[in-house]
């Protein structure tokens, strides 16, 4: 049969090749599906989706041609699973051991802070009576170094008195996070 319209015929021909919708998109997403086990990660799927693949390609199990390659992956593929896990392993002890010292070391920060607060304490009532004694012997000399002196003592004592009142915050923030 003589073609009367060769140019026409190239554009119909072309629209005839031209894919009949999304049937080859479908087809992987039923052989996904097929595939998907449960808890399964991308990566697995992907080489589960190759391996299938192949296998279509090379028309059957049967036809696969196995390397020494392949033979030595799939051996020390059970070992380096195994290893994994030891080291998944050991990091979750790490961190659990990492927890418990924290845990631990809460007690002893807070004695240490109720130590630092009665040593506050000490020094707040020290200065606070050598000012006195200051004051007292400036009131019997008529020597006004010694207010000056006292006035300073006094100064530091507050001083200590603020950072008293930070720590006894902190110690009950402390004490809070020791009986959580």
């Amino acid at each position: 049969m003589a073609i009367r319209y060769p140019k026409v015929w190239l554009v119909v021909e072309m629209a005839l090749l031209l894919s009949h919708g999304q049937a080859t998109i479908e087809r992987g997403f039923s052989l996904n599906k097929e595939l998907v086990v449960e808890n399964q990660q991308e990566q697995s799927l992907v080489a589960r989706r190759v391996i299938k693949d192949h296998i279509l390609h090379v028309k059957g199990v049967t036809n696969i041609n196995i390397t020494r390659v392949m033979v030595l992956a799939a051996r020390s593929a059970r070992s380096k699973y195994t290893h994994y896990r030891y080291l998944t392993k050991k990091k979750k002890q790490q961190e659990k051991e990492k927890q418990d010292k924290k845990r631990k070391a809460e007690p002893d920060a807070v004695q240490e802070l109720e130590d630092k607060h009665k040593r506050l304490k000490t020094d707040i009532s020290s200065l606070l009576s050598k000012s006195k004694e200051l004051y007292e012997k400036c009131e019997n000399t008529g020597n006004l170094t010694f207010v000056t002196q006292g006035n300073s003592l006094h100064r530091t004592a507050g001083d200590k008195e603020k950072q008293l009142a930070t720590l006894d915050k902190e110690m009950a923030e402390r004490l809070l996070a020791v009986k959580q």
